[in-house]
């Protein structure tokens, strides 16, 4: 074989070239820390790696996940723990106005104030929003306000059921969101099983404990009726089959135990003749709704105070356009004599009606109101325009006990056609003489306070306490599940670290050169480079002239 000058040479400079390649590669590896710097460097690396990134990727998209997760559930159970201390207030409100003397109506109006706060605090609550500004209690309609109302006790749920699910882990979904429909509206009344209550009409002092289902196969979840024949038998009437349950009569006593259909339950103290209790099959009532419900009940007058109106319908009662009108009201010794003009229309004379108060001697108050103060302290009576009827509301405040509010209505005159008549009409536990007095007759009639109302009253709060008990037990269910989910959250994220730290382990096998092993492969190659170069000069530099 021939070896020509040129192909020695030729070989010397490839081989010179190839170890600075595999130098300059070496130097980079060393330099970046990684020993695939493209695809082509180990294709199989590379088709790992794009796993590896992608499951890397997943994970960071599982933490904020996570991250929001978190801070939802963390903004719902705030809101949760402070609906429970609302409720717990109005708890301990409900049963001190259990204790508070049925004709203080003062303390009643007192308690319910806090109570309404209360409702108004909770209602706020539920229409908790996160940190980007959604409801937290709207469902699956997040950008829709949870619950709104009318403004007259009437409370609407504007959202749905649905949940936010977040994945936080290739296998796991975390709901990071209840509805408000679960936590605050679809709540049982009663015990759960059914609702007691007794009628408002009531004549006696009997009242209906919560009572229980004693034997689930024989309960039937119907309505029923407790009617008293008289003071000492009863019936159990079931309204949703239309029949009497069991014997009738039943004979009444006091404490005793009263089944059927499964249901236990007692009524105690005296029911009179005609009175009825109900039993019901629990339905879904809202906690606002209960909370209203317990405002409007204490917030009627009690024994010793009054409430009803007098006035309205002025034309249709001949208080002619431009007569001069005129009447006493007399209260806890005081006395004001009104007089007005009556007006073109009924909202014209119950306008000058309330002037003709305030200048009788009445405060004006500066809101619509006016209040006489009695002779005797604390007693007084705040007349108001019914801008419904354009009859004068009034009540009165301070009344109990000791105290006992009256007030008369009289002289009145009619200076036109002498023929008016005064219509009147007693609200709540208020009792009235006579229904009008006239112009003609120049008779009077007054208001006196009449039967306690305490039990009807103790009821209601009672029927309040059972229902804000179970609005209480919901509550604390979705707080404890909303605990469970932080926690598993928490769990999550460990664990979510711990694979992102085992992934990165695994990447750095796949991309990560070996310090130590480059840099001796460096200092081997740099050597053999030299080498290379060195024998290339000196190959170049033979010559047969040399040996002539």
């Amino acid at each position: 074989m021939r070896v020509s000058t040129n192909l020695i040479h030729m070989q010397g400079l490839n081989s010179i070239l190839r170890q600075q390649s595999e130098l300059l590669r070496t130097q980079e590896e060393a330099s970046t820390g990684k020993r695939v710097l493209m695809p082509s460097d180990d294709p199989s690396a590379a088709s790992r790696l794009v796993d590896v990134d992608g499951a890397l990727s997943q994970l960071v998209q599982f933490d904020e996940n996570i991250s929001y997760a978190t801070q939802r559930l963390s903004a719902e159970e705030t809101s949760l723990k402070s609906s429970l201390l609302v409720l717990q207030r109005v708890r301990e409100l409900s049963i001190q106005a259990a204790n508070t003397a049925s004709n203080d109506l003062q303390s009643q109006q007192v308690i319910a104030s806090e109570i309404q706060e209360g409702l108004n605090e909770l209602y706020d609550y539920a229409n908790t929003r996160d940190e980007n500004g959604d409801y937290l209690f709207s469902g699956s309609q997040s950008k829709t306000q949870a619950f709104s109302t009318d403004g007259a006790g009437n409370y609407t749920f504007n959202g749905d059921q649905g949940q936010l699910s977040m994945r936080v882990s290739p296998s796991r979904n975390i709901t990071a969101g209840d509805s408000g429909a679960d936590i605050f509206q679809l709540v049982r009344t009663g015990n759960g099983d059914f609702s007691v209550d007794a009628n408002r009409t009531n004549a006696g002092t009997g009242k209906i404990s919560t009572g229980s289902v004693q034997d689930n196969a024989a309960f039937q979840q119907h309505d029923y009726t407790l009617r008293f024949i008289d003071a000492n038998n009863f019936e159990v009437f079931d309204d949703t089959a239309g029949a009497v349950v069991g014997p009738t009569p039943r004979a009444y006593t006091e404490g005793g135990m009263i089944t059927f259909d499964g249901i236990e339950l007692e009524i105690s103290s005296a029911p009179a003749a005609g009175d009825e209790f109900t039993v019901k099959a629990s339905r879904y009532q809202d906690v606002f709704t209960t909370l209203s419900d317990l405002v409007r009940e204490l917030d009627n007058p009690g024994t010793g105070d009054l409430k009803g109106n007098f006035g309205g319908a002025y034309l249709a009662n001949n208080f002619a356009s431009g007569d001069a009108i005129g009447f006493d009201i007399n209260f806890d010794g005081q006395t004001l004599n009104v007089a007005a003009t009556a007006g073109a229309t009924d909202a014209a004379t119950a306008t000058n009606i309330a002037a003709g108060i305030v200048a009788a001697g009445a405060t004006d108050n500066g809101d619509g109101t006016y209040t006489l103060n009695g002779t005797t302290p604390g007693l007084s009576v705040t007349f108001e325009i019914n801008a419904a009827t354009n009859a004068i509301d009034f009540r009165t405040s301070g009344g109990n006990g000791v105290n006992t509010s009256n007030l008369t209505l009289s002289n009145l005159t009619d200076a036109g056609g002498g023929d008016a008549v005064l219509q009147m009409s007693p609200n709540g536990n208020s009792v009235l003489s006579s229904t009008s007095i006239s112009a003609a007759a120049g008779d009077s009639s007054f208001f006196v306070a009449g039967e306690p109302a305490a039990t009807f009253l103790s009821q209601q709060i009672d029927n309040a306490l059972n229902n804000i008990d179970r609005a209480m037990d919901s509550i604390l269910n979705v707080q404890t599940s909303v605990g469970g989910r932080m926690n598993t959250l928490d769990s999550q994220l460990v664990d979510n670290e711990s694979r992102s730290v085992n992934l990165q382990s695994v990447r750095s096998d796949i991309v990560n050169v070996d310090i130590a092993e480059a840099i001796s492969r460096l200092t081997y190659q740099t050597t053999a480079l030299q080498i290379a170069q060195q024998t290339f000069v000196k190959v170049q530099g033979l010559n047969l002239f040399q040996f002539l």
